[in-house]
């Protein structure tokens, strides 16, 4: 395999974002190095060297990668940029207006897409490698296949097409395609609809790979309180825009961190407030998360604030796997609360797993598997482990054992076939940075049973408006084609001292952005 210095030369488009992302899969990140025309001076010799050009075509345009397995000095670089050296390796593809104009053709205009295409065959072939959604790095991949659904082209098209142009994998480009088709039962197109998101950034403790903004209510319990008189602020503020705008609410959802870590006398405000200040929502999730927050009470209070629907989120039904990623319960607490809320009439429950956690390996997972399968939640998310910058997994990632890819691969796909036994369809779909195997994180659900507001934070189409600690409110304006964001601060003390400032952030927002 390549290794060295590779240096990546873009001409004709403005993607070295997206193309060092894509490298980056492929080669050691910190030995990738993407210059323009006028830093070639500074090439190493003997260092690899990838370019990569767009250039218009009539009323279309082509797309070129070229590998150079070593490029051996200065005479041997001019060779290379005027053309006169032959590469290792080279991938071409060329779109015409009339391709551009037929069905799917809104792919086919787009550079990047095609741009990082022709990039990904060579990488494929220089570092003899496939990934299983091809030159697609980005968090949204299904909004591809729902391009093409919306153009009438139907799943053998959708998969051909996807295919061509981005590489994917055919299981990958059919996965697309079903959560495309699924994912449209749970959108709403009502334009005067709006989407809410409450964050509460406390948990019992801080799991070994979490990156969400979340802080151990046991060390921050006098915070509480003065949070929750920012929150009161700011979803007032929230609350009083919605109503002079006269805006419906299409989902509500209360995540963290985990809500139910506050103790009940709070957590009966919360939701007090919540009702108070939004009323009914179409869709009322509240997360409840890890089963050691839960209790009758905190279910009581859930219930009579009108939720919709709840998450009980065992992430793994191994006591060997909670322990090690510090989750202070196990999985009989997980089988207990999740048969305590249905008998208290919750009859929509999803349920989060991860494949690929520290340690596990295929038959731990299955054993997972087996017995969320004894329990028919809902609704099942599963996601593929993710190394994140801010967990303090990245901070010591050589001290735990990662199932290998072609196991996170498996897992991946026994948890799919675990959700069709259950009932359940693929209904959303996102990628994150970091992930084992280069995967994905599928929701599944028993038809009807979906989370809207999932299906919202996907596609896109509605605004979020996002109320506590580190929250992102996205105003969507689909005229422009166009989101705006506003972010909360994300540590918890900073968010109370300055919860005037949040406010003004998204008086300023909704007033550049909304008429």
């Amino acid at each position: 395999m390549p290794d060295g210095r590779l240096y990546v030369l873009i001409r004709g488009i403005d993607m070295a974002y997206d193309a060092r992302v894509l490298l980056g899969l492929f080669h050691d990140r910190d030995k990738i190095i993407v210059m323009d025309e006028d830093s070639v001076s500074s090439f190493d010799a003997g260092s690899m060297l990838i370019t990569l050009e767009r250039k218009d075509l009539g009323g279309g345009f082509s797309a070129e990668a070229a590998f150079y397995d070593a490029i051996n000095g200065p005479d041997d670089l001019s060779a290379v940029l005027d053309g006169c050296r032959k590469p290792d390796l080279q991938a071409t593809m060329k779109i015409s207006w009339e391709e551009m104009e037929r069905p799917g053709g809104r792919l086919l205009r787009n550079g990047k897409i095609i741009c990082g295409t022709v990039l990904y065959r060579v990488l494929q072939r220089a570092f003899q490698k496939d990934l299983p959604y091809g030159s697609l790095t980005g968090v949204r991949p299904v909004k591809l296949a729902a391009i093409c659904l919306e153009d009438g082209m139907d799943e053998e098209q959708t998969v051909e097409l996807l295919r061509e142009v981005t590489g994917i994998s055919r299981e990958k480009a059919q996965l697309l395609f079903e959560v495309a088709c699924q994912e449209r039962s749970y959108m709403d197109g009502d334009a005067s609809a709006v989407n809410l998101y409450i964050g509460i950034p406390f948990c019992a403790s801080r799991c070994l790979y979490c990156s969400f903004t979340s802080y151990p209510i046991d060390r921050l319990a006098y915070l509480v309180e003065p949070y929750l008189d920012a929150l009161d602020k700011e979803m007032a503020f929230g609350a009083r825009w919605i109503r002079e705008n006269h805006l419906k609410i299409n989902s509500l959802y209360i995540g963290g961190g985990t809500p139910t870590a506050l103790p009940e006398k709070d957590f009966a405000r919360l939701l007090s407030m919540v009702q108070d200040y939004f009323g009914q929502a179409r869709e009322f999730t509240v997360e409840a998360g890890r089963p050691d927050t839960i209790n009758m009470e905190k279910l009581r209070i859930i219930k009579d604030s009108g939720a919709t629907r709840i998450s009980i989120n065992p992430q793994s039904m191994n006591d060997e796997t909670l322990r090690l990623i510090g989750r202070n319960h196990t999985p009989e607490d997980i089988t207990e609360k999740f048969h305590i809320a249905r008998e208290m009439g919750f009859d929509n429950i999803n349920m989060d797993i991860i494949a690929g956690l520290p340690g596990e390996d295929l038959d731990m997972f299955r054993q997972t598997l087996n017995r969320i399968e004894e329990l028919r939640p809902d609704s099942l998310t599963v996601h593929t482990m993710a190394i994140k910058r801010a967990s303090r997994l990245h901070q010591t990632v050589d001290e735990y054992a990662s199932a290998p890819d072609e196991v996170v691969d498996q897992m991946i796909e026994e948890a799919r076939q675990s959700a069709r036994r259950m009932g359940m369809k693929p209904y959303y779909l996102y990628r994150q940075k970091n992930m084992l195997a280069n995967l994905e994180n599928t929701g599944y659900a028993v038809p009807g049973k979906g989370c809207r507001y999932n299906v919202e934070t996907m596609v896109e189409r509605q605004s979020i408006l996002a109320f506590g600690a580190g929250a992102i409110t996205k105003i969507v304006i689909p005229s422009e084609n166009r989101i705006e964001r506003t972010d909360n601060v994300k540590e918890v003390a900073q968010y109370i001292e300055r919860i005037e400032e949040m406010i003004m952030r998204k008086k300023k927002l909704f007033a550049e952005t909304v008429c």
